[in-house]
């Protein structure tokens, strides 16, 4: 399997995975909240329910943007800055002791699934064609 098609199949899960994380945060909150140490309010609970909210969008469209025949670059440059933003917030909230140091391995997936989301874009702008175009070239 080449780099190409590997970056491909793991940003597809990378978009399932922050879609269903985000569905989980809109309707359980304080699990999440509990799970990185968080103080669990109503307050809190609402803020990670709105959060979960983003992070839902954000997973189904960068989803949609992988499945299109079309090279939608805002698509995966958006994609890509909520993945770093979203590193940041959490590290910033650790730095802040609002969230256990634990919360930066999740942000470091975040980090991680950004930088993804650049190189995957990138590769297809160097390739002069689509994403999932250059995946089926890859195939061959």
């Amino acid at each position: 399997m080449n780099f190409e098609k590997l970056l491909y199949w793991l940003l597809v899960l990378i978009s399932v995975a922050t879609l269903i994380s985000g569905v989980v945060q809109i309707f359980a909150p304080g699990f999440i909240l509990g799970m990185i140490s968080a103080e669990i309010t109503p307050a809190t609970r609402q803020c990670f329910a709105t959060i979960g909210m983003f992070m839902a969008l954000f997973g189904g469209m960068l989803l949609h943007g992988l499945l299109t025949q079309q090279m939608l670059t805002p698509v995966f440059f958006w994609a890509g800055l909520q993945k770093i933003g979203a590193f940041v917030a959490v590290a910033i909230g650790v730095m802040n002791h609002v969230f256990s140091p634990m919360a930066l391995a999740i942000a470091g997936f975040d980090l991680l699934s950004g930088i993804l989301v650049f190189i995957y874009m990138r590769l297809a702008a160097t390739a002069n064609t689509t994403p999932l175009t250059a995946v089926e070239r890859s195939l061959t």
